[in-house]
């Protein structure tokens, strides 16, 4: 009887020794986990993922100016110079909407016609046949050709834009001496004023373009006052050119 109870309590002393073994693991499998998935770790993920969070980078903010966007660089002398070859392009689009809407038909013209064009244009357009120049302003009025006048109207929408954003560029620097300063501030409030004329007449006149009516004086005035405005700016370019030499 002592001898089975001997060999009972080896037997239950080898169990217990191999549940420590296998406790130990597992004990530290268990901290590992608690680690894991411990408050702590998942409020660190939350923080990740969670944007309204304030990280070390600060996140990207729409009122910041954007890391692709292009600045201009340029100097006042540099964009004057610019302003000066979209003044160009512009009053060359004018034109040929004015053209476009004042194209008259040929008329029956007598000689009384040719002499009185050989005497108002002496150089002629056309010198093999002043007739011909006489019955061009004698005919009525043709309407605009859609295609043509769509081309040059888009001409000078897309110049204006640009004029915009030059005109609206330009500052007194702060090298200026005051009188060079006041000089050129006085230049700008009148190209801003012109400006402003050309945005709105270019509005209206991109609406008159848009047809299937026509109205050729209405498009030819638009376009002329653009022209008119146009020229307006260029003068004042000039002299701001002027003030801007001096400093």
């Amino acid at each position: 009887m002592k001898v089975q109870n001997k060999s009972i309590l080896i037997g239950s002393n080898r169990s217990t020794r191999q549940q420590n073994r296998l406790a130990l693991p597992l004990s530290i499998l268990t901290g590992l986990l608690l680690l894991v998935y411990s408050p702590a770790a998942i409020s660190a993920d939350a923080q990740a993922t969670d944007p309204s969070v304030k990280q070390d980078k600060e996140p990207f903010a729409v009122d910041k100016t954007p890391p692709d966007m292009v600045v201009d660089e340029r100097t006042e002398m540099e964009i004057l110079r610019d302003l000066a070859d979209s003044l160009r392009k512009l009053d060359h689009a004018t034109t040929e909407t004015v053209k476009e809407v004042n194209r008259h038909a040929p008329a029956q013209v007598n000689m009384q016609d040719v002499v009185t064009e050989q005497v108002l244009n002496p150089f002629m357009y056309d010198p093999w046949d002043p007739a011909l120049n006489a019955s061009l302003r004698n005919g009525p009025l043709l309407p605009p050709r859609k295609k043509w006048l769509d081309f040059d109207v888009s001409q000078v929408v897309q110049v204006v834009g640009i004029l915009q954003h030059e005109v609206s560029s330009l500052c007194p620097p702060v090298s200026m001496s005051n009188t060079a300063r006041d000089s050129f501030k006085v230049e700008l409030g009148l190209m801003t004023e012109a400006n402003g004329k050309i945005q709105s007449t270019s509005d209206q006149l991109k609406q008159l373009a848009q047809g299937p009516n026509y109205d050729n004086e209405k498009i030819g005035k638009a376009a002329h006052d653009i022209r008119t405005a146009a020229r307006t700016i260029e003068e004042c370019r000039k002299r701001a050119v002027k003030a801007l030499s001096k400093k």
